[in-house]
């Protein structure tokens, strides 16, 4: 790592204080059953072909590129929004849609000439064409939902959240599944799991082929029930079972502290939760009144949350403009603009991100940044996971529920999150010591200190 000191550019308030030449390695980078069956299958096509009717954030309404989401939408974690309670598809129509006569004359000829007419079951085989259909999409973040896995997920959007306690996300080749990040406190970090290892089985399961909602169905659990899984590490390729008792998850919002030997603030943001805006406020006020002449944010291992409250918290620093904009499958764009009030629109600040920064933190890391948002703010650390599709679910008349990406976040600047991730503006990587280690040293951290005494021309410099 070479360490230089940089010229500020005219107009530019940003500058930053080292060039590292470090290459991170991407880390994560029958008469009624053919009545029954074709609605299902028309349901569903017609859920996939309607961008108006399954548009995120909208309920069902058409709304203009700079609304707000409605004050009845309910959040999902990571950034994605549904209507408060998962909407049926519009009514089917009397005939076979275009294109989709195989289909039913398949069915037609199973129904009357299979010979062991027992194991014809409407339901099931409407689920499989579902998951036949939405395989061919290739998209790793849409999937058929079955009714018990919907049944979990609306569970969780009542605030009742019982499992190990782990973001999770397809691998990048799109065949199994891989740890983001274990929530701070969970069973899941309690038990050693962490980010990167690659699941290859549930209980014995292989999940080769799994999407994330058919993962979290198999994790998931009531509290003290133990659930056992294989897992691959990321560097050393090992593999090794960990059993974690399930429990119900604390999830952890945000903290605050004074550094002990800087005149700094350090803010971590856990996660995006629905208090985390005015904890974060509340920090910053803590904050300041100790003196802090630079705030430090950390986003490290944060997988995401609430996107009302990621545009909140990103708005405390940011003056106006936007703070991201999606891009849905027509091409139509809807901006999330920065809300007025901010309380550190000028504290110089530097965020911190990792490879299990996703989703949210990538939204408020990339609008901070110079490269593609207001450049606001140094981002250190290592590349972000790059999850930066916008997804929302859909109910279909089995109680089951289509999950699907609908549109795909972007900077300010016009930067593409989504399989790419945020790029830090000065590398720095971790040592591979136990955190909890009294000697470890978070360089990391400390480079963060060090960019905050070259951009105030504090005194400490060069501790």
């Amino acid at each position: 790592m070479e360490l230089r000191r940089v010229t500020p550019e005219p107009g530019r308030p940003l500058q930053t204080y080292l060039d590292a030449k470090l290459v991170i390695p991407n880390s994560f980078r029958r008469s009624q059953l053919p009545k029954l069956l074709m609605r299902q299958f028309v349901l569903l096509i017609i859920a996939l072909s309607s961008v108006a009717v399954l548009a995120a954030c909208t309920g069902g309404k058409t709304s203009t590129p700079t609304s707000a989401p409605s004050s009845d939408a309910t959040m999902l974690p990571e950034g994605e929004i549904a209507t408060p309670t998962a909407l049926p598809a519009i009514a089917a129509p009397g005939e076979v849609p275009k294109g989709l006569e195989p289909v039913w004359e398949a069915y037609t000829l199973l129904v009357q000439e299979y010979v062991e007419r027992e194991k014809i079951d409407p339901k099931k085989m409407a689920e499989g064409a579902i998951r036949g259909m939405v395989a061919t999409l290739g998209d790793p973040h849409t999937a058929y939902v079955s009714p018990q896995a919907l049944l979990m997920q609306s569970s969780e959007l009542q605030g009742e959240f019982q499992g190990i306690g782990a973001e999770i996300q397809n691998s990048p080749d799109g065949k199994r599944i891989v740890i983001v990040a274990p929530i701070k406190g969970s069973p899941a970090e309690a038990a050693g799991i962490k980010p990167g290892d690659l699941i290859l089985t549930v209980d014995g399961e292989d999940t080769e082929g799994w999407s994330v909602i058919e993962a979290v169905s198999k994790i998931r659990g009531p509290k003290g029930i133990p659930v056992d899984l294989l897992i691959r590490r990321l560097n050393s390729g090992e593999e090794v079972t960990v059993r974690i008792v399930r429990g119900v998850i604390d999830q952890p919002s945000v903290k605050s502290r004074m550094l002990e030997d800087a005149p700094y603030g350090v803010i971590v943001i856990d996660q995006f939760t629905a208090k985390s805006g005015p904890e974060v406020r509340k920090a910053i006020a803590q904050l300041k009144a100790k003196g802090a002449k630079g705030l430090i944010i950390d986003l490290r291992g944060n997988p995401g949350g609430l996107l009302s409250t990621t545009v909140e918290i990103s708005s405390e620093f940011l003056s106006a403009g936007l703070v991201t904009y999606e891009v849905d499958g027509r091409g139509n764009r809807r901006d999330w603009k920065v809300k007025t009030g901010g309380t550190a629109k000028d504290i110089p600040l530097v965020v911190l991100i990792d490879g299990g920064s996703a989703s949210g933190s990538e939204i408020l890391a990339g609008a901070l940044q110079g490269k593609c948002g207001q450049a606001r703010a140094v981002v250190i650390g290592q590349k972000s996971f790059g999850k930066g599709s916008v997804n929302t679910m859909r109910g279909l008349s089995n109680d089951g529920g289509l999950y699907m990406t609908v549109a795909r976040w972007y900077s300010p600047g016009g930067c593409l999150i989504e399989g790419r991730g945020i790029e830090p503006d000065v590398v720095v990587s971790l040592p591979r010591a136990d955190r909890n280690n009294p000697n470890f040293e978070d360089t990391q951290m400390s480079a963060a200190i060090k960019q905050l005494n070259f951009q105030t021309g504090s005194a400490a410099a060069g501790r």
